[in-house]
């Protein structure tokens, strides 16, 4: 296109004579400035010429899109589509590529240019543009947000380490090395910790760039690199800018490691924490070389006294904890060796009411510590006497319903006709005899503990109403369609085994596994022998008091018959034993009549329940299977005849057919 400059008012001698002609104007601005039309330079002043690196005017009738970098043009020309309005401009940041190939940031602002002569004598638009070089100034904005970005990655790492627990220390530093390594550009980071062996030191953490190998974790001879370690274990910065030519000629076996693995350059930062050396952090070059300024590696030096922190704390506690674990084995040894101290087993809780420290007692009280602050049902499971009542009243006790009292039923005791009314209640005549209302246990017990003792005896009928009651909280009174609702913590206990009466179809399973949810097996005395002397201590005091006597002490002998006896009545069984004992005493030294408690080896061995269905056999065979009736079994044995018959059941005794 052939350029007309006088179209633009630049060529005549009247306008030149002038002290304002634009042309002396724009020849003379340090700004470089453009006339443009249809995206080709119409004019160009010496400062634009200067900024590209050309003559300017050799660049008229070229394309200004061709001296704007490749990657910004698309957006240069979105931007020059948008065309402005009467005095109107736009304004926008661009890179130029000069004639050496160097690149310029610059600024430019454009307008339109909206005069008679131009627009009665150009064939279409015409734009005019300054431009400002602003590398210098692009260049510290850019250096300025990196340092900003760097200390914003410094802040968030140390943050991390912030109250963090010690066992996610090692994890926190393995993506603190890979956090660093992304931003600082260089290819290999690894952590390397000194130990007690002078011979060797310990390869921690590491991470790579994909394409580099991390260094191999596990220990690591000194050997190997010996002026390398030393360096940074004698607490010196170690920074080789140029490998090999910087390293020191007594440095060759590092020399050549870093040309088999590749290493170009390499900073290493001892890791000081409380006074004490714990070994150092190492930033690896394998594509290029470090140009870090020494800022960078001053701050360095601060992320590594972080990661120093974190390992002493974390060794700490490792301390710590072999430590408590001694002390615990040591306790541990010495309440083994003294069985005849009298003392309480001591968890989070002191159980007043709970005597013993053997392993046995003491996962139970464990296990009710956990499930006590909590509303799950507990099922307690063991043998008559081992004190399951006094463990659901010392779970009540824990709980956040200790303010009301406790709710105590006994399954076996209650007749099955009376079990409904006792539990939910009942409206005036409900049934015959019920003369007025009577609220439940449950009623009783809400905001509180209901414990359901011999939950085995319960009656099939009504199992399914209490499990109603467990599963949402609502029943209704006997006699009455008015639902209820109650919050209510359950606690069972049975000395049955449930699963084989569901087995007999005895017991309803949904029932065993909603009472299921947290169950506690009591352990029978014989299987916490440790716990006899204490117990038999808490006894004696007990009855002491009551008495008015005074022991002072129990023979070994007798002691030892105590914890060798197999006590089948368990802790009830013992305090009998003691009270009689008591009972019997002359004097302040206790004797223990074992005749009296003592069986052949042959009956030792027999539980509980063998004992008591022998006895119900026998009884129901001196009366002929009667059951009910004056001298019939129920009688002779002081039970209830329904309490029989579901004792019969449990431990399968049928009448004999004819």
């Amino acid at each position: 296109m052939e350029t007309n400059s006088s179209l633009y008012g630049l060529n005549s001698q009247a306008e030149i004579d002038s002290p304002w002609d634009a042309r002396l104007l724009f020849e003379r601005s340090p700004a470089g400035v453009y006339l443009a039309q249809e995206g080709r330079l119409c004019y160009a002043n010496p400062a634009m010429g200067d900024l590209l690196g050309r003559n300017s005017e050799t660049i008229t009738d070229e394309s200004l899109l061709s001296f704007i970098h490749p990657d910004d043009r698309d957006t240069i020309q979105q931007n020059w589509n948008q065309t402005p309005g009467h005095g109107e401009s736009i304004r926008f940041l661009t890179r130029m590529v000069r004639t050496d190939g160097s690149v310029a940031s610059v600024e430019v602002m454009e307008s339109r240019l909206d005069d008679e002569l131009f627009l009665n004598e150009c064939c279409g638009p015409v734009r005019v543009g300054v431009m400002i070089d602003v590398t210098d100034a692009r260049e510290a904005d850019i250096e300025i947000q990196e340092r900003l970005s760097f200390e914003q990655l410094l802040a968030n790492l140390s943050a991390g380490f912030v109250n963090l627990p010690c066992d996610q220390v090692h994890s926190r530093i393995n993506t603190s090395l890979e956090a660093l390594v992304q931003f600082l550009g260089n290819d290999r980071s690894t952590l390397v910790e000194f130990g007690d062996d002078d011979e060797q030191v310990m390869v921690s953490h590491s991470y790579a760039v994909p394409g580099c190998d991390p260094f191999e974790i596990g220990p690591f001879q000194v050997a190997k690199l010996p002026w390398f370690i030393n360096q940074f274990r004698s607490g010196h910065l170690v920074f080789v800018r140029c490998i090999p030519e910087d390293l020191p000629p007594d440095a060759e076996n590092e020399r050549v490691h870093c040309q088999q693995q590749g290493v170009i350059s390499n900073v290493t930062i001892p890791l000081k924490a409380g006074g004490e050396l714990l070994g150092g952090l190492t930033f690896a070059f394998m594509k290029r070389r470090c140009e870090w300024p020494r800022e960078i590696v001053s701050r360095l030096e601060v992320i590594g006294g972080v990661f120093a922190n974190a390992l002493l704390r974390y060794r700490n506690d490792q301390l710590l904890q072999k430590t408590i674990s001694e002390n615990q084995r040591l306790r541990h040894q010495l309440e083994q060796d003294n069985l005849y101290l009298r003392e309480q087993a001591v968890l989070k809780h002191r159980h007043g009411r709970i005597v013993g420290h053997s392993d046995a007692i003491t996962k139970v009280l464990a296990n009710v510590e956990r499930v006590a602050t909590t509303d799950a049902p507990v099922l307690l499971t063991g043998e008559t006497g081992t004190g399951k009542e006094l463990l659901a009243q010392t779970i009540h006790d824990l709980s956040d319903r200790k303010n009301r009292p406790m709710v105590v039923v006994n399954c076996a005791s209650l007749p099955a006709t009376l079990i409904e009314s006792e539990l939910f209640g009942r409206a005036a005549g409900a049934y015959t005899g019920a003369a007025s209302a009577a609220v439940g246990r449950f009623e009783l017990a809400d905001g509180s503990t209901l414990f359901l003792d011999e939950i085995g005896e319960f009656p099939m009928e009504l199992q399914a109403k209490l499990l109603r009651v467990l599963q949402d909280g609502r029943f209704e009174r006997l006699g009455t369609a008015k639902t209820l609702s109650v919050d209510v913590r359950i606690i069972a206990a049975t000395n049955r085994n449930l699963e084989e009466a569901i087995q007999k179809n005895l017991f309803r399973s949904d029932l065993f596994y909603r009472l299921n949810v947290f169950p506690i097996h009591v352990p029978p005395l014989r299987d916490r022998r440790d716990d006899i002397p204490p117990l038999t201590w808490a006894f004696v005091e007990a009855f002491g008091q009551r008495m008015g006597k005074q022991i002072k002490s129990i023979p070994r002998r007798t002691m030892q018959q105590l914890q060798d006896h197999d006590w089948p009545g368990n802790i009830r069984e013992l305090s009998n034993t003691i009270e009689r004992a008591m009972i019997l005493t002359v004097g302040d030294n206790l004797q223990v009549d074992m005749l009296t408690t003592s069986q052949n080896s042959t009956n030792r061995q027999r539980t509980l329940k063998e004992v008591e269905r022998d006895q119900i056999l026998f009884v129901l065979e001196k009366t002929g299977w009667r059951i009910r009736g004056k001298g019939a079994a129920a009688e002779r044995l002081d039970i209830k005849p329904t309490t029989l018959e579901a004792r019969m059941a449990k431990h399968g005794i049928k009448r004999p057919t004819q």
